[in-house]
């Protein structure tokens, strides 16, 4: 005969499985839409030929994702429902069963019912695999990799869910919690990563948000499966998190009042953590929104005094759910003078962050760019290693260091971006906003190196017979190309443009001006170098032109019907909602004080001297013979042809 205890556990398994029987079942028709079917429709018909699938989460992932995200929390939602709803709570903890076993009876149901219909799709998918072919696209293995990771994912979202269920005492509120909890390792991280170049001069916020931070949620990490696969840090870090979840909710579940029913947040202590909380990250975003927008002090505290008062009375009003709420002025007074203080701690910089400058003993090679994403997008990572050339980086980065006041944001910022690789395996940072002008006899001299010059230009890389051709592509709207093939006049060439640059100044390479046209160097490999073409490689100009290559190489008066040029000043250009280089072009044609150049000498006067960035005084708008293309380009201050200043004076 069964005892009572084993009756009113059966009957709880019925209960649940009738309360939310329903979410597995919407489960699983969604992955059986995002998954089989799918597979089915494509691998059978005329789109298999298309199918590129480095993993099941190729397919609809979008769908997998709404899934994964939304049917774990909808669960953990509507099974601990009970905890929300006085009467029901009155009634499930009046039976005779102790909360630890009551806890393990819904999460562990929930859990297999969580489980179930992605087990279910993995052995549909099994039972396909061989009659339509599927190793085409997958392999066994990545079934099990998708079967594992999805349900790791909705345990870790599902007990997330579970653990703010057990600290709420609403529905909706816990269904917020939990992606508030999920997001906010990584979303605090961001904003104080976006906040802290404010505090700490020279702080690298890019560097830090490329740092693998969305790891640090679950949900993004999820949201970018089907393209960054999973660390083994990452998965064992997860998987940690999940019974640590458990455990911790099972132990608030044994602590938590059961009077605390239709409150916000259960336990008192969570009130101020909460409140405070959400006042810091919004006040956080506030400074973030304002301090880029606007780019100064006044703004930059704006945006914190407006975004903390809207996080305070957002979390005033979840606590005491109403929009009529009774403000504690005391609280916020208190978390105002707390940030204060905060602030002006960092001014005294304790941890000697902004001056630290390592010794040239401790550093194994620097790398010095203009901005993070020389360093993060190339694939090898230029670095100086010589004594001369660090000990200037090392020199160049104290002076910026000491002219912290003058280094200000503004049109003619530059960022200057440093790594140093230590000898004891670690990295130092850093990233400064400045006028690289200020700085020339630095940069001078470590860019007319012979060591800088070699390991930013891939051409010294190169060995000549492993050269399969050259092709020099103009710049501007125009089809034409000149292609070297020969192996003797590759050899020349390679020798000329590597003559071109160790001769070439920091000046020359500074300039503003267009480049004549990209040269792309390909190997037998089928890889790739490619270098710029300047105008200061007088030496190379006159080599095409002795091979009879210069006309089809860059751009010249030959190609262009004329040109208009007018001052930038009688322009009407909308920055803000874009323009058309044919409705900038009309503008210009119509106004009655600009130059229409039909002249050969003064069309190629100023293909020389034009810039692509539109912010000279100047602006030239040329028309092409063949198509006609129409391209618009500007004379910077540095560049005007003698005969735009005659015309304009």
């Amino acid at each position: 005969m069964q005892s009572k205890i084993s009756l009113v556990n059966k009957e709880i398994r019925r209960t649940i499985i009738r309360s939310v029987g329903w979410v597995t079942i919407v489960h699983f028709l969604g992955l059986i839409i995002a998954l089989p079917l799918e597979i089915l429709m494509t691998a059978t018909g005329e789109q298999r030929q298309y199918i590129r699938a480095e993993s099941l989460f190729y397919f609809h992932f979008e769908i997998q994702a709404v899934l994964n995200i939304g049917i774990p929390v909808i669960l953990a939602v509507f099974l601990f429902r009970y905890l929300q709803v006085k009467p029901y709570s009155d009634f499930i903890h009046s039976l005779p069963i102790k909360r630890d076993r009551l806890f393990h009876q819904y999460a562990l149901t929930g859990m297999i019912l969580l489980i179930f219909p992605v087990l279910l799709i993995a052995i549909i998918i099994s039972a396909l695999y061989i009659p339509l072919n599927l190793a085409e696209f997958f392999t066994w293995t990545d079934i099990f990799k998708w079967l594992g990771i999805t349900i790791m994912f909705n345990l870790l979202v599902f007990l997330a869910g579970v653990f703010t269920g057990m600290i709420s005492g609403i529905s909706a509120v816990q269904g917020i919690l939990t992606y508030i909890f999920l997001l906010l390792p990584m979303g605090l991280l961001v904003l104080l990563a976006y906040n802290l170049p404010f505090y700490l001069y020279g702080f690298a916020d890019q560097y830090v948000m490329e740092s693998k931070v969305e790891s640090f949620s679950p949900l993004v990490a999820l949201s970018q499966i089907d393209y960054r696969p999973l660390g083994a840090i990452e998965i064992i870090v997860y998987c940690l998190l999940i019974f640590i979840l458990y455990g911790v909710s099972l132990w608030v579940y044994k602590n938590r009042r059961l009077e605390a029913v239709t409150q916000s947040l259960v336990f008192p202590l969570l009130k101020p953590i909460f409140k405070y909380g959400m006042t810091f990250c919004t006040m956080l975003l506030g400074g973030l929104y304002f301090g880029i927008m606007e780019g100064n002090t006044t703004w930059l505290i704006a945006g914190y005094v407006f975004g903390a008062i809207l996080g305070y009375f957002v979390a005033e009003m979840v606590l005491q759910k109403s929009w009529r709420i009774i403000i504690h002025i005391k609280g916020l007074i208190i978390y105002a003078g707390a940030m204060a203080l905060l602030v002006i701690l960092f001014q005294f910089d304790f941890t000697q962050f902004e001056k630290k400058v390592p010794n040239l003993s401790e550093v194994e090679r620097i790398h010095l760019s203009e901005n993070y994403f020389m360093y993060s997008d190339a694939e090898d990572p230029f670095y100086l290693t010589t004594i001369e050339n660090m000990d200037l980086i090392r020199r160049l980065h104290k002076e910026i260091i000491a002219n912290k006041n003058e280094n200000k944001l503004n049109d003619r910022s530059e960022h200057a971006f440093f790594v140093y690789e230590l000898k004891n395996g670690k990295k130092l940072v850093r990233d400064y906003v400045i006028n690289k002008k200020e700085y020339a006899h630095y940069y001078k001299l470590i860019h007319e190196s012979e060591e800088y010059k070699r390991v930013t230009n891939g051409i010294f890389k190169l060995k000549e017979d492993q050269i399969e051709k050259i092709t020099i592509h103009p710049y501007g709207p125009i089809q034409k190309k000149a292609v070297i093939v020969d192996p003797a006049d590759i050899k020349e060439a390679i020798a000329v443009l590597k003559d071109e640059i160790n001769t070439a100044t920091y000046e020359e390479t500074e300039d503003d001006r267009d480049p004549l046209a990209f040269i792309e160097i390909m190997q037998k490999n089928e890889k790739t170098v490619g270098i710029e073409w300047r105008i200061s490689y007088k030496n190379f100009e006159e080599w095409l032109d002795k091979k009879e290559l210069l006309e089809q190489a860059k751009v010249t008066a030959a190609d262009i019907s004329y040109a208009y040029i007018v001052d930038t000043n009688d322009l009407k250009i909308n920055y803000a909602q874009g323009y058309s280089y044919e409705e900038l072009f009309e503008q210009m044609r119509k106004i009655g004080h600009s130059i229409k150049v039909t002249d050969k000498k003064r069309l190629e006067e100023s293909l020389i001297n034009a810039s692509g960035i539109h912010d000279g005084p100047y602006m030239i708008g040329y028309y092409y013979k063949a198509d006609g293309s129409i391209d618009i380009k500007s004379f910077t201050a540095e560049h005007i042809p003698e005969f735009v200043q005659k015309y304009f004076k």
